[in-house]
C-alpha cells in the first residue's frame, strides 16, 4: 500500500468538489459571519499533468459562482513582490526613537483589491498556479501562506478563497515533490486526463468537428505524455483546444494547414502525422464536393453508394464538413438553411448502419449555438423525429417531453 493516498479523479469531478468548497467556504452564519474560520479553510491544490483544464476549470467555478477571479504563477514571483520591499519606519519605544522594518504592499494583495474595485465584487479566488516550482527562497512564505493565509505581514482579503495548482516532477523539471508539512496544510486532489468532460466543454465551445471526430476515435491520443531519446512527446487539452481555435482561422481565411503547422499544436510525431493524414482526407472530401450533393439532395441512390464506398475516418470526416456547412449556413439564415439540415439529417437516418454517423451528426447539430438558435426559431419536424430517436429511443418515456419542448 502507499504511504501517501494519491488517488485520482478526473477534471470533472474535481470541478464539482471545487464547487462544493466554495460553497462551503463563503457560507455565512446568521451573524453575517463566514461558517468555516479562515485557519481552517484549506487551500485546494490541484495536482496533475500540464494542460489539462486546471486553471479554466476554477476560472468556470468562480464564474458561476459570481465571483471575482485572479490568477498568478509562482514562477513570476520572488520574494520581495511577494510580501513586498523592506523599508525604514521610525517608531518610540520607551521614550525612544528606533528604526525598524516594514514592508510596502505585496504586490499579489495588492492585485486583489484592483480586481476587487473594478469588479465590484467583494469575494474571490485566488488561483496560484505551478505553486511546487516555486524558488527556494518563496518556500518559507508559501508555508507561511497556507498557514495563515498571508503574504508576509499582508493578508489575503477575508471573503477570498485560495486555490493552487502543481504539475508532478515528472512532467516539469523545476518542480519539486510536496513534502509532509506542506501537504498537510491543503486539500489535494490529483488530477488525470479526461476526455469526455473535454469533449462536454469543448462542444459548448465551437470545438472544431474534425478534431472531435478524430477523438473520438483516438481517445489514447487525447493525452501523450512519453520521453524518448530525441525528446518529449507531449499533446495536451490545451494543445486540441487551440488547433480547433485555428484550423476555423485558417479554414475561414483560406490559409494552408500542413504537417508543421499541426505539429506546433500536437508536439508528438506519431500523433500529428496521424491527425495530418485524417485532416487531408477531410480536405479531400470537401475538394469532392460530397458534402455539397448530400446538402443539396442531389442524386440520393448515387450519394448515398459514394458514402457507402467511403472508409471509416472518411466517413466520420464527411460529417464533420457537413457540420461547419450547416454552423455556417445556420449564421448566415436565408432559404438554403432548412432543405440542407434536413437533407443530411435523412441521409444519416435512413439506414442503420449510419446510426453512429447519425448520432456524432445530431450532436454536433444540437451542440451548435447557431444551428441550435435556428431550430428554436425556425422549427423543422425532421430534426424533432431524429432527435426523439438519437437521444431518448423510440419508445423513451422523455421522447413526447422532448418534442414538446422541441415543437415549442
Amino acid at each position: 500500500m502507499k504511504a501517501q493516498v494519491t488517488e485520482t479523479v478526473t477534471i470533472a469531478q474535481a470541478k464539482t468538489a471545487l464547487e462544493q468548497t466554495a460553497k462551503l467556504y463563503f457560507l455565512k452564519g446568521p451573524d453575517g459571519a463566514y461558517a468555516i474560520d479562515r485557519r481552517r479553510a484549506r487551500p485546494v491544490c490541484l495536482m496533475g499533468p500540464a494542460g489539462i483544464g486546471k486553471t479554466e476549470i476554477v476560472r468556470q467555478v468562480a464564474e458561476e459562482q459570481g465571483l471575482a477571479f485572479l490568477a498568478y504563477s509562482v514562477t513570476h514571483h520572488t520574494r520581495q513582490s511577494a510580501i513586498g520591499l523592506p523599508r525604514l519606519k521610525e517608531l518610540e519605544l520607551e521614550g525612544k526613537t528606533v528604526p525598524v522594518t516594514e514592508y510596502t504592499m505585496s504586490e499579489i494583495i495588492a492585485e486583489v483589491y484592483r480586481v476587487m474595485g473594478e469588479s465590484g465584487k467583494k469575494e474571490g479566488i485566488l488561483f496560484l498556479d505551478e505553486f511546487n516550482c516555486a524558488s527556494e527562497t518563496m518556500r518559507p512564505i508559501m508555508l507561511q501562506l497556507l498557514q495563515q493565509k498571508t503574504f508576509g505581514p499582508h493578508a489575503i482579503p477575508q471573503g477570498w478563497m485560495l486555490v493552487l495548482a502543481g504539475n508532478p516532477g515528472e512532467y516539469n523539471a523545476s518542480a519539486s515533490a510536496l513534502d509532509a508539512v506542506t501537504a498537510d496544510r491543503m486539500r489535494l486532489l490529483w488530477l488525470k486526463p479526461d476526455y469526455p468532460s473535454w469533449k462536454e466543454y469543448m462542444l459548448r465551445h465551437r470545438v472544431h468537428p474534425v478534431v472531435l471526430s478524430y477523438l473520438d476515435d483516438h481517445r489514447n491520443q487525447f493525452y501523450v505524455f512519453e520521453k524518448g531519446a530525441d525528446g518529449t512527446a507531449l499533446v495536451t487539452a490545451r494543445g486540441w483546444e487551440d488547433l480547433s481555435v485555428m484550423l476555423r482561422l485558417m479554414e475561414d481565411q483560406g490559409f494552408p494547414v500542413d504537417l508543421p503547422f499541426i505539429a506546433q499544436f500536437l508536439q508528438s510525431a506519431v500523433v500529428s502525422r496521424q491527425f495530418y493524414s485524417y485532416y487531408q482526407q477531410y480536405e479531400a472530401l470537401i475538394a469532392s464536393g460530397l458534402a455539397d450533393r448530400v446538402l443539396g439532395g442531389e442524386a440520393p441512390r448515387k450519394t448515398a453508394r459514394e458514402a457507402d464506398a467511403l472508409s471509416f475516418p472518411e466517413q466520420w470526416a464527411l460529417v464533420s464538413i457537413l457540420l461547419l456547412r450547416l454552423e455556417k449556413l445556420c449564421q448566415e439564415g436565408g432559404a438554403e438553411v432548412r432543405p440542407s439540415l434536413e437533407n443530411a439529417i435523412r441521409f444519416f437516418s435512413e439506414k442503420a448502419e449510419r446510426a453512429p454517423l447519425c448520432d456524432f451528426l445530431m450532436n454536433g447539430i444540437t451542440g451548435s449555438d447557431p444551428c441550435a438558435q435556428w431550430i428554436s426559431r425556425e422549427g423543422s419536424q425532421v430534426y424533432n423525429e431524429a432527435a426523439e430517436r438519437v437521444f431518448f429511443g423510440k419508445n423513451a418515456p422523455g421522447s413526447a417531453a422532448l418534442k414538446k419542448l422541441l415543437a415549442g
